[in-house]
């Protein structure tokens, strides 16, 4: 079985907006896959027809094999799915909401107890069970919602949004389980704006626009296409010295775009030395205090090849 998800020319309309338009992808067994895109690019709607939960209206998508359109039952067996919104019902433990779907995934009462002990250990809320689900954190809301999602041992994830709303902690956290889970062979669809994210736990990166699919590969293979002789620059000062170091910069002839990210700078330049940078910086006397470069990263493969077109 080559692949886990097999995408072939897949379209779905509503009305008079085409949400999906001819997307084919494969993601092989094993491999986490990154779907990311502009709000309104059609994600939401392709995770919705992999999971059996809406038709397509042309083409199919095959889990492990099986069919959506023909074959749901055998896929929604071999999948699991972790939506990006969240049911929070008053007056139900964490052990009665497991208990609950574990039923309906149809396990025995002995099964039932081992695997909701087993996916309770695996996203670190043992010994939380009596604890009511609508009093959760956000981000034991997302771990149960994971743990909900593995109770049948899928083989296959698709996961939207899974880190939405978390603190950087818990993201970290999140990142360690999925990573986990990937090692014991389980193949992760992940759909998510967060692109530090993704990009540190993906193999393979998806990126759709206006409904259809503007690129597909393997992150290191793209990330070498697009290199295009640059570096990228991550940079932090003091905020006080902040708009001098980025004029520093700018006046820099192989510094091509300079722009203020996550408490720092975010710095695009050609292939010449980088101790150029640090040299005009300590020479206006800017003091560093984080440095970073790489080749080019996914949020500037994502900002080159979208438009900002939505459906």
């Amino acid at each position: 079985m080559p692949f886990a998800i097999d995408v072939r020319d897949v379209t779905r309309t509503y009305d008079d907006l085409q949400a999906v338009s001819q997307v084919t992808f494969a993601l092989p067994v094993g491999r986490t896959l990154g779907l990311i895109g502009p709000n309104g690019a059609g994600k939401t709607t392709l995770l919705r027809m992999i999971c059996t939960l809406v038709q397509p209206d042309c083409g199919d998508v095959l889990v492990q094999g099986f069919s959506v359109r023909h074959q749901p039952r055998e896929v929604r067996r071999r999948l699991g799915f972790m939506p990006a919104e969240f049911g929070s019902p008053r007056g139900v433990s964490i052990a009665e909401y497991l208990e609950y779907f574990a039923c309906l995934f149809g396990l025995s009462a002995s099964d039932r107890k081992a695997r909701i002990r087993d996916v309770c250990e695996l996203t670190e809320l043992r010994g939380r069970e009596a604890v009511l689900v609508n009093g959760l954190s956000t981000g034991n809301r997302q771990r149960l919602l994971l743990a909900k999602t593995l109770l049948h041992d899928p083989a296959v994830l698709v996961m939207d949004e899974p880190a939405s709303g978390l603190d950087p902690r818990a993201r970290n956290e999140l990142r360690a389980i999925i990573r986990t889970l990937a090692s014991l062979g389980k193949s992760v669809l992940i759909s998510s704006h967060i692109l530090p994210d993704i990009e540190d736990i993906s193999d393979q990166i998806a990126i759709m626009e206006a409904g259809q699919l503007v690129l597909h590969g393997d992150l290191g293979s793209l990330q070498q296409a697009h290199a295009d002789h640059r570096r990228s620059v991550r940079l932090k000062v003091p905020e006080a010295d902040l708009a001098r170091a980025r004029e520093t910069l700018l006046a820099l002839p192989q510094v091509q775009s300079c722009q203020p990210a996550d408490r720092g700078l975010s710095i695009v330049c050609d292939e010449a030395d980088t101790n150029d940078l640090l040299a005009a910086l300590l020479q206006a006397q800017i003091r560093i205090t984080f440095f970073s470069e790489s080749d080019v990263d996914l949020e500037q493969i994502f900002m080159r090849t979208t438009a900002g077109k939505v459906t």
